[in-house]
């Protein structure tokens, strides 16, 4: 199993802030301030002021301290660590692609303590830290850009709106109609989880890093935050951010399961013709079975599945029906007749074959 960044914060006193502002500040340029801003415009609200290192961004590092002003003489300050494991290796400084493997996670509060306190011995050790945020990345490696291109495609048209979960949308420029990204398939519940498939290449190209080896990845992120992390903790018995670690193996393995699960991805994308004939073959009941079949042949005719269950009525597309096609462990939504992908295309087979290789 592989992650690649995670943040974890702590809660400063004033005269530790002031400690730290000041040895941070005699960095000079790596340390600055951001343009304060308010955390809701529609509420009151404190005013917030953010505070950025990147003395240590070459090593996957960024330090934050934030101030949220509670009154007009009152402040609470909270320092933030967001941490690329990987890149705090000297070799792979410049490595925007790779993940860090599980099996070594407990060797991650060493290294990043090493840097922390060459910048400040003031600095928390992440030991002592709070979880508050953890991705499990998988890079899964296919044949050519088409493939990662037609598989970003199809799971937003496989989307099912009655999940749970919320697809992300752009809306045209003219027409302001909303559609879906070409580029990303993203899926996120409230402030808990956001799932995010796209593509690695353009993502590199778009910031202008290197992607000489690594030209046909499809990246998978399962992101989790704060209020998550503490149903996982209590879940797993965790105490801390070391327990985590130790576990974080076992938790991936949970968690990367139950979200495909959840998003109807641990399924099978087939043609429309092998759907059919699995469908003909089942136990289900004739009308039941006819119900499946015409639910097949309007997701084929239309962009996506939403766009069926939003337009149809619900004499034609359920949750129960729906449930038939998991049962079934195929995707209502067929494989396109020219897609690049190969049939049986396996989406949740390939992320496990990826999430234990750190290169690809």
């Amino acid at each position: 199993m592989t992650f690649h960044t995670f943040e974890c914060k702590y809660p400063l006193s004033g005269s530790k802030f002031a400690t730290i502002h000041k040895e941070l500040k005699n960095l000079g340029s790596s340390y600055f301030e951001n343009k304060p801003k308010m955390a809701d415009e529609n509420k009151k609200t404190d005013k917030i002021t953010k505070y950025v290192c990147t003395a240590l961004s070459q090593y996957g590092i960024i330090i934050y301290i934030i101030l949220r002003e509670t009154t007009s003489s009152t402040f609470v300050p909270m320092l933030i660590y967001r941490i690329n494991p990987t890149r705090m290796i000297e070799e792979n400084k410049d490595n925007y692609v790779d993940v860090f493997h599980c099996n070594n996670a407990l060797d991650i509060p060493q290294m990043a303590n090493r840097l922390l306190n060459e910048i400040s011995p003031n600095l928390p050790n992440i030991e002592i830290c709070s979880l508050s945020r953890f991705d499990y990345c998988v890079n899964i490696k296919l044949e050519s850009q088409q493939q990662v291109t037609d598989s970003i495609k199809l799971i937003n048209q496989a989307f099912d709106p009655t999940s749970g979960y919320t697809q992300k949308i752009m809306f045209h420029t003219k027409s302001y109609k909303p559609k879906y990204p070409k580029t990303e398939a993203t899926f996120f519940k409230s402030k808990r989880v956001e799932i995010s498939f796209y593509n690695k290449r353009l993502q590199l190209q778009q910031e202008n890093l290197n992607d000489e080896w690594h030209e046909d990845i499809l990246r998978a992120e399962f992101r989790y935050f704060k209020s998550y992390l503490n149903d996982l903790y209590k879940r797993f018995d965790i105490d801390n951010i070391t327990d985590f670690f130790e576990k974080s193996i076992e938790i991936g393995n949970y968690v990367i399961a139950y979200q495909l699960k959840k998003l109807k991805l641990d399924v099978m994308f087939r043609s429309s013709k092998s759907i059919e004939n699995i469908i003909k073959n089942g136990t289900f009941k004739a009308k039941t079975k006819l119900d499946m079949l015409l639910l097949v042949e309007w997701v084929s005719s239309h962009k996506s599945l939403k766009r069926v269950i939003d337009t149809c009525s619900k004499s034609i597309v359920n949750k129960k029906l729906l449930k038939k096609f998991h049962k079934l462990g195929i995707s209502v939504k067929p494989l396109p007749c020219r897609s690049s992908l190969p049939e049986p295309f396996n989406l949740s087979e390939l992320i496990y074959k990826f999430a234990d290789a750190k290169k690809v």
